[in-house]
C-alpha cells in the first residue's frame, strides 16, 4: 500500500499546485490587469514602450547598431557636404532640380 511518506510527499505536491493555480487565478481579470498596470506605472519604460525620439536615442546607444550608426553619419555627412557644393550652375544644369526648384521654371511646370 502507499506509506505516510509517499502520502505526505503526494499532499505537498498538491498543496503547491494548489498555490500556483490560486496565483495565476489572482493575475486574471480586470481588477488584476488593473493592479499589474498600476504597479508597472512608476518604473522606467521599456524599449518597447519608446515613442519617436527617445526610441531613436535607444537604438542609436545600442552596441548591435553602432556599425549601421557609423554608416549612417558617414552618409550624411558626405550628403551634407556634397549639398553644400551644389552650386547654383549645377542646380540649373540638373533636370530635376531645374524641373522642380528653379523659380524660372516654376510657370511652365506641374
Amino acid at each position: 500500500m502507499v506509506s505516510q511518506a509517499e502520502v505526505a510527499e503526494i499532499n505537498t505536491y498538491f498543496k503547491n499546485r494548489m498555490a500556483e493555480s490560486k496565483k495565476i487565478w489572482a493575475t486574471r481579470g480586470k481588477d488584476a490587469r488593473i493592479a499589474a498596470a498600476a504597479a508597472k506605472a512608476p518604473a522606467p519604460p521599456t524599449w518597447r514602450q519608446l515613442k519617436g525620439i527617445p526610441l531613436m536615442i535607444h537604438e542609436v546607444k545600442h552596441v548591435g547598431n553602432r556599425p549601421f550608426m557609423v554608416g549612417f553619419g558617414v552618409v550624411s555627412l558626405g550628403v551634407l557636404y556634397l549639398q553644400t557644393k551644389f552650386t547654383d550652375e549645377m542646380k540649373k544644369e540638373s533636370l530635376y532640380w531645374s524641373t522642380y526648384h528653379l523659380k524660372e521654371n516654376k510657370a511652365g511646370h506641374h
